[in-house]
């Protein structure tokens, strides 16, 4: 959740000048004072034949009251709602009473809003909690950080209320969460990494395309059971994921089937660009409505505007019949990954309340993005992308890894 290459066949989806990661041939990649990395299960939370989101299940105090958090690389707290929540029905709340591990302190107010949710159609406004920061002890698959800071929650808005998870685990590469720009706690990620808990300042993700069953995030390393070929590393850009405090790559092309997506009105290139990877976002957001157009005039001219939030859409069978690939090259200098997004990931969908009208991947955002130091374009790729591949996040090499998942070749089922 947003917090407010061109060869396109499975032998080339990666650029030739790459970075090999340092994976092992066989069994789980290890090293640091922990000599094995840790495999938690994951489920997925879909719409029909739709992936939104992928969650885990945490423990929070003592005894452990157990929790799913949808695993969050666009924000950078652990969130859950409190007992006397009185719009998280449904929700299992946490109730300090029952630990002796918690503690109400520092107890200052925070209301983070989110700017993308959980869901396939966007916000009309951005989705509040309202929390009061606590600590207690935290458990991820045995990895403990007692006396942990977290936003305990006494009221979700509409969409965080609305979703069959109970709350959202940040994993933002910052050292620090400081969402309200003066007091700052340490991240869960950070803490594991700095006790020594991880084997590597890593986590993987293994996602399994619509089952919701099979995916599983791999604390400390890399699991080589779950990809095939190598891990091609990039780095990450990191002055503007140090300001953004999330994992932002420089985005170098984009392709549209095999054409260069270009400005209509300037008939240049729409790059240089940039965007941050969001696990917890279930579409593509383009960097402003020009770019939604003409990414989808290259596609079908018939594609238009669906809702004033954002959505584009046309007809379900025609949708269907003019999808392609989209293919973004990422990184800089000569370390460059070429992504795509299949056709087949191309609709999201009927949208609701327009029958026969399906909604396009790649929505537009109500005003133009921007990074804030060279004025680039900003996308984000969500889960859509993501879930194309197997990933490796190294928070403190700043870098971002990539490989054929082992369940399938690059956009296709194997």
């Amino acid at each position: 959740m947003k917090l407010l290459s061109f060869g396109l066949r499975a032998s080339l989806c990666f650029a030739t000048a790459l970075v090999q990661s340092d994976a092992t041939s066989s069994g789980v990649e290890t090293a640091g004072k922990n000599t094995q990395p840790l495999n938690l299960d994951l489920m997925s939370w879909r719409k029909g034949k739709t992936d939104l989101q992928w969650y885990a299940t945490i423990a929070v105090g003592t005894p452990p009251q157990k929790f799913t958090v949808i695993l969050d690389t666009g924000s950078s707290a652990l969130l859950l709602p409190r007992r006397n929540c009185s719009t998280c029905k449904g929700h299992n709340l946490f109730d300090p009473s029952q630990s002796k591990t918690f503690s109400a302190q520092p107890g200052y107010r925070l209301e983070p809003a989110f700017g993308t949710g959980g869901d396939t159609i966007p916000l009309s406004n951005p989705q509040v909690a309202r929390c009061t920061v606590a600590s207690d002890t935290v458990s991820i698959a045995g990895l403990v950080s007692p006396n942990h800071q977290f936003l305990l929650c006494d009221e979700y808005e509409d969409a965080l209320a609305g979703q069959p998870v109970d709350g959202i685990l940040g994993l933002s590469p910052a050292s620090t969460s400081s969402w309200d720009g003066q007091n700052s706690f340490e991240t869960l990620y950070r803490h594991l990494i700095n006790s020594n808990q991880l084997s590597r300042p890593e986590f993987a993700i293994s996602y399994v395309p619509g089952k919701t069953r099979g995916s599983q995030i791999t604390l400390g390393g890399s699991d080589p059971l779950k990809y095939r070929g190598d891990v091609i590393t990039i780095p990450m850009n990191k002055q503007l994921s140090k300001l953004r405090e999330g994992w932002v790559l420089d985005v170098q092309s984009v392709y549209v089937g095999s054409k260069l997506l270009k400005n209509s009105t300037s008939y240049r290139p729409a790059v240089p660009a940039v965007t941050l990877l969001d696990t917890g976002t279930a579409y593509m957001l383009v960097p402003d409505v020009e770019t939604a157009r003409d990414l989808y005039g290259q596609v079908s001219m018939e594609i238009k505007p669906i809702d004033s939030l954002g959505s584009w859409g046309a007809p379900c069978k025609m949708m269907e019949r003019v999808a392609k690939d989209i293919t973004f090259t990422v990184g800089n200098g000569a370390h460059l990954a070429n992504l795509t997004v299949p056709r087949r990931a191309f609709s999201l969908g009927e949208y609701p309340g327009k029958p026969g009208i399906c909604q396009g991947l790649y929505l537009s955002p109500p005003s133009p993005a921007r990074e804030p130091l060279e004025g680039r374009p900003a996308w984000v790729f969500g889960s859509p992308l993501l879930k194309s591949y197997y990933t490796v996040w190294n928070g403190v090499d700043m870098t971002m890894g990539f490989a054929k998942p082992s369940w399938g070749h690059c956009g296709r089922r194997s």
